[in-house]
């Protein structure tokens, strides 16, 4: 019964709390690192929320807790203050669908996850609570123009990759498709997990070995797409560009995340 935005925020703030409780009950602490370069970027473009910035931030995606780290990404005090946010912002998230399957099991002919739900019911509740979109196969109404509409309003989250690496040093190639419907003037921050594969790897399947550790999560600056990487034609060649370049600064950044000395 709640306005749109209401509803968003309130289920953006229990996210969040989702993230640092599921954090701290598997022993997970995170760093963030922003690049020395951000912030006079960022000032240079004026990501502050209600500016009209369309901005996507770009994980990388290589373990099943990837999601709970980038939940504590987007509310931790380095990136609200090289973003010039004052608080977080309502994020809407490009999802697969069933992301919740590798933890479900099924009882007596029901399927429940790890969180008490069916992958099922929860991508249904992720779009009509949280507002994300979910790339559901059977989707017909384009959902990625969708989630192009939305960056109006909000920031959006994409996990390039498309799916979980298998291995360590793994990083899938970015789905180039997806730049054929994202606006020109959209802004992309690389985002690079460095450490946490290890924490809850893909492999074997279904694995629940969940292991204690550290992740180390680096923030590349801000790329605007209006530039180069998002001409008005829409060749493969101009979706393979920008998506080999966004693999690049993602194997770069878990290689040697440390930032450059500035001179």
């Amino acid at each position: 019964g709640l306005a749109e935005a209401e509803r968003q925020q309130g289920a953006w703030k229990a996210n969040l709390k989702w993230a640092e409780t599921t954090l701290k009950t598997f022993g997970i602490d995170v760093s963030v690192t922003i690049d020395p370069a951000f912030a006079e970027v960022a000032r240079e473009l004026d990501l502050r929320p209600g500016l009209g910035r369309k901005v996507v931030f770009f994980p990388t995606h290589q373990s099943l807790l990837d999601h709970p780290v980038m939940y504590h990404t987007l509310q931790s005090p380095e990136l609200l203050q090289a973003m010039g946010w004052s608080a977080p912002v309502p994020c809407c998230l490009l999802s697969r669908p069933r992301l919740m399957q590798a933890t479900a099991i099924k009882i007596g002919g029901r399927e429940i996850s790890l969180i008490g739900l069916s992958p099922a019911e929860i991508d249904r509740l992720q779009e009509e609570v949280d507002g994300y979109v979910i790339l559901a196969h059977d989707d017909t109404g384009s959902p990625i123009k969708r989630f192009a509409a939305i960056l109006d309003d909000r920031p959006g989250v994409v996990y390039g990759g498309g799916t979980t690496s298998a291995f360590d040093l793994q990083v899938l190639p970015m789905q180039h498709a997806l730049f054929a419907h994202l606006p020109q003037d959209t802004v992309f921050i690389p985002v690079a997990f460095r450490g946490i594969h290890s924490l809850w790897p893909k492999s074997p399947r279904n694995n629940l070995n969940v292991s204690p550790g550290h992740v180390d999560v680096f923030i590349s600056p801000p790329v605007p797409g209006e530039t180069t990487l998002l001409p008005r034609k829409r060749a493969l060649r101009t979706q393979l560009e920008p998506a080999t370049l966004f693999q690049a600064m993602h194997i770069a950044t878990l290689l040697d995340p440390a930032p450059p000395k500035s001179t």
